[in-house]
């Protein structure tokens, strides 16, 4: 496993907390989510996965900042290389926006939006499977907040570059730019909770790591989580839905294995803001 990626992300972690003391405002929490039945592409069976995260989010004068990390442990149905315990993978990115309404004084809007915001990511990963994936990518693009009396909704397009690893084929992969859309929102609802969530909508990037010619890949998460003990508390509780179809740009339709690339998969979340 390469350790370099988490050791990397958590630098980053630690560089965007401490840039927190010249925020105007931030927040850090830790969750865990359990999904029971996601897809594999190669894996025979669903997957069920324990998931930890960690996210940081504060704003300045400018923008915002956005950072999260995610600890995956698989079952079985994806081993590691070592093929007698499920897989272990690191996710995580750093997202910083600008806020076009901040830059320009403008406060009259962009027509349907509120604002616009110029949006840079980048995301890395690594896990321990004979495939030894490495994806790093990169991501430009703009987003549009809608005007929402509480929380927000945005919308957005990016252009997205990628590196990756294939261990089988023992070979470095290159993909191609390729076209997204992009969603996010949390949205609360009357003390009781809050309805959140994220929509991506990747556009095919050119050829994988076996010369297969890679599709549209959709993946779509929201949740809904209740308050415990109170708004003030901290600590939430709920549940949610994850639909990934094409995963990773692999095309289902061709998979030697039925619904490799494609699971719709319920999930049980708890989280708590420090």
């Amino acid at each position: 496993m390469n350790y370099c990626t988490p050791i990397a992300l958590a630098a980053a972690a630690l560089l965007t907390c401490a840039s927190a003391s010249a925020a105007d405002w931030s927040s850090n929490a830790f969750s865990y989510r359990y999904a029971p039945s996601q897809s594999e592409p190669g894996a025979s069976d669903q997957v069920a996965k324990n998931i930890i995260n960690f996210s940081h989010v504060s704003g300045d004068k400018l923008g915002s900042n956005l950072f999260s990390i995610d600890f995956l442990r698989s079952n079985n149905a994806d081993p590691s290389n070592s093929g007698v315990e499920g897989a272990t993978e690191w996710f995580g990115f750093y997202q910083r926006s600008f806020s076009m309404k901040a830059m320009t004084g403008n406060t009259t809007g962009y027509g349907f939006a509120k604002d616009l915001k110029l949006t840079g990511r980048i995301d890395a990963g690594t896990k321990n499977t004979g495939f030894a994936p490495a994806p790093f990518k990169v991501k430009l693009g703009v987003a549009a907040a809608m005007p929402l009396s509480a929380g927000f909704w945005d919308i957005g397009v990016e252009i997205v570059k990628e590196t990756n690893n294939n261990g089988i084929s023992k070979k470095a992969v290159n993909f191609d730019a390729a076209p997204a859309f992009v969603s996010a929102w949390a949205v609360p609802m009357g003390g009781i909770g809050a309805l959140s969530g994220f929509a991506s909508i990747v556009g095919p990037k050119g050829k994988d790591g076996f010369g297969a010619e890679t599709v549209t890949e959709t993946l779509i998460r929201t949740q809904f989580m209740f308050n415990v003990l109170g708004s003030s508390s901290g600590l939430t509780a709920g549940v949610g839905v994850e639909y990934w179809n094409n995963k990773f740009g692999c095309d289902n339709s061709k998979s030697r294995i039925s619904n490799a690339c494609t699971a719709t998969t319920p999930l049980l979340l708890v989280e708590y803001k420090l």
